[in-house]
């Protein structure tokens, strides 16, 4: 299994009982996957769980690794397909609490925008999203705390808890990240990556549930088409083309 970044991930089951290992993708990611681990081992929530971190330390090629709790749960994206309404409206309202009540911490992030911006090295074709990242006042958007990376996948649902993983050092923080990872799942169904893409009515209920006033919406909309351009360069040609064909969908869809 590997994710985005390149690291490893590996189900371990021995004498010491289940677990799994992330292992960095190379050297220059070690500090990045300490960060990451340390981010997972700090989180705290009256509403959200976390596997808790055993071990970390080096291999023999010197790559960062750390070894958390196996969580034998399901993706949330899976508990929205299998379950009903009232019941994922549940699960759902508890993280979006959670989002909200991160509590805004520091300086705007308008040079973080620009500076992740200016560094993305794309095809002429992609200038228009780049631009359109852009036009906003950023200095309206605070730093707050964040997941980093809350797409449905990294929430797992087990014993009718909520747990979140694949905790991310993104090049910026605010709470605003973490609802365009909402919209990143109900506008650009992420999940449906690698499946057919179809209309599910559950999803728009989803939708109607996030309420933000609009200058939120609209920075939260601009941090989606960033993520999406920020894949590009880690991803093979089917992905890049689902990437952007939901990037003209997702402007199509709110103008």
């Amino acid at each position: 299994m590997s994710g985005h970044s390149g690291c490893q991930i590996f189900y371990i089951s021995d004498k010491y009982g289940s677990r799994v290992r992330k292992v960095s993708s190379n050297l220059k990611y070690n500090e990045r996957l300490k960060r990451q681990m340390v981010k997972q081992d700090l989180f705290n929530s009256s509403k959200i769980k976390k596997p808790n971190v055993i071990r970390s330390g080096f291999d023999e090629d010197g790559l960062f690794y750390f070894d958390m709790e196996y969580i034998n749960g399901i993706s949330f994206f899976e508990y929205i397909e299998k379950n009903d309404i009232p019941s994922i409206k549940n699960k759902f309202e508890k993280i979006l609490e959670y989002i909200s009540e991160n509590n805004e911490i520091g300086d705007n992030v308008l040079l973080n925008i620009k500076q992740k911006i200016k560094s993305l090295q794309l095809p002429d074709k992609y200038d228009f999203y780049k631009d359109y990242c852009l036009d906003y006042d950023w200095n309206k958007i605070n730093k707050s705390y964040c997941h980093g990376d809350l797409t449905f996948e990294n929430i797992i649902i087990f014993d009718e808890n909520i747990y979140f993983i694949d905790f991310l050092d993104s090049f910026t923080d605010t709470k605003l990240l973490d609802y365009s990872k909402m919209y990143q799942e109900l506008y650009g169904f992420w999940s449906f990556r690698n499946k057919p893409k179809k209309f599910n009515i559950k999803y728009v209920i989803l939708d109607e549930m996030i309420l933000l006033e609009e200058y939120q919406r609209q920075a939260a909309l601009r941090l989606l088409i960033l993520n999406l351009l920020r894949i590009i360069p880690y991803s093979k040609q089917k992905e890049c083309d689902f990437v952007y064909s939901q990037m003209k969908y997702i402007l199509e869809k709110n103008k």
